[in-house]
Order: C-alpha cells, then structure tokens, then sequence
C-alpha cells in the first residue's frame, strides 16, 4: 500500500527467503536479519529522518519476545510505535481442542494415536520433539517453508525428508484436504494465525475430512491496529496526495428499481467509472463497469489495484440510513483514508415504501430488523416489540421469518396482524393482509418486509419485576423478591452490562436482571443438577434470551469466562475467597453484591473486602415477615433475615 502510493520506507524481515517473496518496488528499502533490541535501537537511531519516525509492528501474533523487542526500541528513540494484529476470523470451533502454548500441545500429542501434521513452522519443531514426539516420528509430518534454514532444522531434528512437506503458502482448503488424506493425517496443528495465516482452510479442511484440529491459542494482545488503520494513520502524518482526487458515492436504491433513484443519485452512478453493489440491484443498471461487491475488505483492495478509477459509486438497497451496509462502508473507507471524498445519496425506505402503498403514517411505528439476524432470540425481542407497540415494522431475512414470527405471536396470545410486502416496486409486487392462523402458513417466496398491527398493546411496566409466584420453584432455595430486588438495585446495572449470577438457584436473580433490559448479558452459574434443570425450565417459562446457564463449580468455570461488570453471589460453595479472587485477577472495576444468612458467611466478607482492598462498601440486614392468614386473623410469618454486601474490587 505504501509502494503503491509512492511512500518511501524501510521493510526489516528476518530472513533472505523474507525478501525473495516480496514484491519488488522503487520505494521500499528491505534490511534482513534478525534483530534483538540494542540492534533495532542502533538501527532506528542510524536510520533516523528529519520529522516523526513511525515504527510499524506487522509481526506474527505468536511473536511476543519481538513485539517487545520493537515496542521498547521505539520508546528508547522517541519513535512512535503503531501494532498492527492480525485478524481473527469466526473464532475456533468447539469440537477444536486448544491449548496456551507448544509445549502443553506437544505433551498431549504424545497420548494421540494416528498420523499428526504440525503446521506450526520450523521453530517449534524443537519444542515437539523434545516434549515426546521424536519416539513416534514415523507417524509426524511437518509442513515448513522452502528455504535453507527450516529444512536444516528438519534434518538437525532427524524429521526423514519423506516426512517434510516444504511449500510456500497460502494454502487453499482443497489442498490442506488433499495432503491430509494424502499422508492419513488424524491430527492436524495448527496456531490460530487469522486469514492471513490461511487458518479457516485449515479448519475446514478438518471438518471435511474428519481430522481433529489441534489449536495453539494466540497470545492476547490489548492494544492494535488492522492494516487500513494502520495505513490511515501513516497518510494522516505524511503529505500523501496520492488518491486525493477519489471520489466514492454510496447510494440508496430503494426497492431495486431505477425509478426508485434521485435524480442526484442516478447521475452519481451514471458519472462513476464504476459501479459495485449486489447481483441484484447491478442487475437493474445498464451499464459497463460494474462489479459485484459491497463489503469494504472487498472494494479497498480493488481500488488500490485500478487506480484508474477516479469516481466509484456503491449502491445499496433502501434507504442509507435504514439497516443499511452504508454505515460500515463509510466508515472503513475513512479508515483506510482519511481525507477521502465521500458523498451519500439516500433512497427510498422499504418501510415509507409500504406505508406510501397502504396510505400508511410511521411516525408512531417501532422499526426493527431481522435481516440477517433472525435466530429464536431475534424474533423473541420482535415479539416482545409487538407485545408493547401499536406499530411494528421489521425487515425479514426471507418469507419464512413470516412463519416463526406468526408462530411466536400466537403462543403470546397476542390480538393482531400482518400486512407482508413481497418484492416491493417489482412486476411481481404483492402485499398480503393476514391474521396470525394465515401468517403461520405463509410460504411465498422473494424479498418481503412486513408491518405487525397490534390491537390491543400492553403498557410495559415501569419496573420490570419477576414475582416468586412466578418462578417454578420446586425443593431448590431462592432469594426472595424482596432480597432480589434490594439487590439488584445494589448492584447498580446499566445497559449493555455483563452480569454473572453465581449459585443460580431457582435462576431468579439472574432472570429478574435479565428481565429488565434485553441489552443486559446473564450468566447463571450452578453446580447442582436439580437446580440447573429447574433454571432451564425457568428460562423456558419467561422466553428471555440474554440470559445463559453454565454448569459447574464457579471457580472452575469462570477461569475462562470474560471479565463482567457485576456479580451476584448467592452461594460459592464454600469458595468464597478463592471466587473473588479469581473474579480480581480478570481488572479493577467489578461490583459486587453478596447475600449473607450466616455469621461465619458474614465474618468471611468482612475479612476478604479488607484483604482485596474493596471500595463503596455498604451493608444492610432486611428482615421481612409474610402476613399469613389463619382462621378470621393474620399472622406475621418472618423470613430468615438477610445479610447485603455491596462492594467494588
């Protein structure tokens, strides 16, 4: 990128098979050789230019001694040093088995029957075979670079040379497949090394050949910068005027139809020297130079190879500012350059399309999306929408949503229906009237959105509490409502939080924490099976999808589960400190509320808010008594009183 925009500057890599596979410009001055930090601070230091220095970390992920190295040499020059990481794409599957580090995966390799492939590279083959896997190394192959030093490795470990697959990447699915059932492979391992690193190949190449995908995990790194931000901060400092005369237009195209179009926008498209967007909205263009795409990590990269292209236009469906793939678009393009001309063009709405249709107002509609996302989650929160407004719109991934969201209305018992328009602005247009019965049989196909008319809306509560009648009970112990709500409000949640529930119960905290925002993230955590089963079926009962169980000891379970927000500890267990503790080790910040029967549970808080070094400590005893009937009188009938602690590590 900095080649290609004629930028001058200085590519260190540590090996001469690093410089052969780069491509070869006027503008780059490659240094080989591996570097420790005095070398890289004489190095930056001889190198040194009148203006700011920037130092580019592009290192591999699993590369942490150089990452220091580089980042401690910067600071000792007064460089400014920008990291740029490597994108992890989709996570590693569940079925995966993962480990921290080479060494942890080489000793579990040695109990594993059948061939192994290490695609980790040549410096931690030592580490593989040291820890075990030089008894059975008939059975390892290893795929390394093609140069002189990673094949001496492999002859300095006795790796036969019928055992070394040496090829330059990347590697496409098919031939990861290909060599796993060319060599019998049941173990394939691998770092999670991002696209780049050709790791979704690999994974599913496992996947279609039944090996077992061995994971070393990537080092957590806080701080970093994709490639385009990168970019964007270098052509931020530098006087770059490469591209300044780019312009970009993103368009909204209504229903798919040009008649949809402004006048301003068609004559964006019409001036563009080219035009992307979907298949079928390019459809509707006549014209030469268009290109199916509209995802910036597409269209970026195209650009920086035409530079002949001047003036683009990207054409999405609807408005821009509707759900739109608009937003994203402009933002990653400033990313990519700062200063870059962006114009947007809105369009015509599906939503005010169907309205205009059925001389329909939507200044008192709710508007929601189900596009893309329309798991039993998403048509949960459209229904509860439904449940408390008049007027719900919503876009559909397809004519099946039409169905499950019919079907979810009718188990609520809901009084209302469904206006659904089908390819909107088309010859083949259609908009239905339908009562929930019609809507779950709803089969048509095409592109549709739909208007949900409630009849009679429910008002939604200003606190949204869950009663213990409410709860399916049975023998398992529960925080009363009065405990519960007392300590939610102790707890001081706000939107977007992550709350763990820890001694689950019933499920009755986490469920009323849950129940009172949907953006709100809940854990229960249960150790007991009776107890976890009653909170399935508690989750079950109020329909909540932000709320998820996890099985097992807390202090167990939470070693790999993200830092929350708040925590809620009805019962640890007896591992009260060692939880807290744990729960500290993850960042500052956390609250806590903890309910207390017991003076030895009471005496432990005490003693650990000291030892952790708590902050906004408060405490409150609630004694509640229920009024009981008994023959003509009423009789106080007291509850256990109730320790709150609340408190933040």
């Amino acid at each position: 990128m900095l080649s290609k925009d004629g930028i001058s500057h200085c590519v260190c890599v540590a090996t001469d098979y690093g410089r052969e596979v780069m491509e070869k410009t006027c503008f780059e001055d490659v240094r080989v050789g591996r570097m420790d930090r005095e070398d890289m601070v004489r190095f930056f230091k001889e190198n040194d230019s009148p203006g700011e220095t920037l130092v580019i970390d592009a290192t591999h992920p699993y590369a942490r001694e150089a990452t220091e190295n580089i980042r401690s040499a910067a600071a000792a020059c007064r460089a400014e040093y920008i990291r740029v990481l490597r994108k992890k794409e989709g996570g590693i599957p569940e079925n995966a088995r993962t480990y921290e580090n080479v060494e942890s995966c080489a000793a579990a390799l040695k109990e594993e029957e059948g061939n192994i492939l290490l695609t980790t590279g040549s410096r931690d083959l030592a580490v593989f075979f040291k820890k075990g896997l030089k008894s059975r190394s008939d059975g390892v192959y290893v795929r390394v670079l093609p140069d002189e030093n990673s094949l001496k490795i492999c002859r300095d470990l006795g790796i036969g040379r019928d055992h070394v697959i040496a090829m330059q990447g990347p590697f496409s699915e098919e031939l990861n497949g290909a060599i796993i059932r060319q060599y019998g492979i049941k173990h394939l391992v691998t770092k999670d090394s991002g696209k780049d690193g050709g790791f979704l190949q690999k994974l599913h190449a496992c996947k279609n050949t039944g090996a077992c995908l061995h994971v070393i995990k990537r080092p957590e790194e806080e701080e970093g910068v994709s490639v385009s931000e990168a970019y964007g901060i270098i052509t931020g400092k530098l006087p770059v005027t490469a591209k300044e005369d780019l312009l970009i237009s993103l368009i909204g195209f209504g229903m798919g139809s040009p008649g949809n179009l402004t006048r301003d926008a068609k004559e964006a498209i019409e001036s563009a020297d080219a035009v992307f967007g979907s298949k079928r909205l390019l459809k509707a263009l006549d014209r030469d130079g268009k290109y199916e795409m509209f995802r910036a990590e597409d269209l970026i990269p195209f650009l920086e190879d035409h530079r002949e292209i001047k003036k683009a236009a990207v054409v999405f469906s609807g408005d821009t500012g509707f759900f739109s793939g608009a937003h994203l678009m402009q933002r990653e393009l400033k990313k990519w350059k700062t200063g870059i001309d962006i114009r947007i063009f809105p369009g015509i709405s599906s939503f005010s399309f169907l309205c205009a249709r059925l001389g329909e107002t939507y200044e008192d509609a709710c508007l929601f999306s189900l596009h893309g996302r329309n798991a039993d989650s998403d048509i949960n929160r459209l229904a509860d929408l439904v449940r408390h407004n008049a007027k719900v719109f919503t876009l559909l991934s397809g004519p099946e949503d039409v169905s499950a969201i019919a079907k979810r209305l009718s188990e609520l018992k809901t009084d209302v229906r469904m206006i659904v328009g089908r390819e909107l602005a088309s010859e083949n247009e259609r908009i239905d009237d339908l009562t929930l019965e019609e809507a779950e049989k709803y089969e048509a196909g095409g592109i549709a959105v739909a208007l949900i008319y409630n009849n009679r809306p429910e008002k939604r509560p200003v606190l949204n509490i869950i009663r213990d009648k409410d709860m399916i009970r049975g023998e398992v112990p529960m925080t009363k409502e009065c405990i519960r709500h007392e300590s939610l409000i102790r707890l001081g949640l706000k939107e977007g939080d992550l709350l763990y529930d820890i001694g689950g119960g019933t499920g009755s905290v986490g469920l009323e924490a849950a129940a009172l925002s949907h953006s709100l993230r809940v854990f229960t955590l249960e150790r007991d099976k009776k107890a976890a089963e009653l909170i399935r079926e508690n989750i079950k009962k109020t329909g909540l999808d932000n709320i998820s169980l996890v099985e097992g000891e807390a202090a167990e379970t939470l070693k790999d589960m993200e830092k929350p927000d708040c925590v809620f500890i009805g019962g640890s267990g007896g591992r009260l400190k060692e939880i807290l503790s744990l729960l500290h080790s993850k960042g500052k910040g956390i609250r806590f509320v903890i309910n207390a029967v017991t003076l030895e549970t009471i005496e432990e808080i005490k003693g650990l808010t000291g030892e952790l070094g708590a902050e906004n400590e408060e405490a409150v005893m609630i004694s509640v008594s229920d009024v009981k009937k008994a023959g003509s009188h009423h009789l106080l009938k007291a509850q256990n009183p109730v320790w709150i602690f609340s408190f933040t590590l």
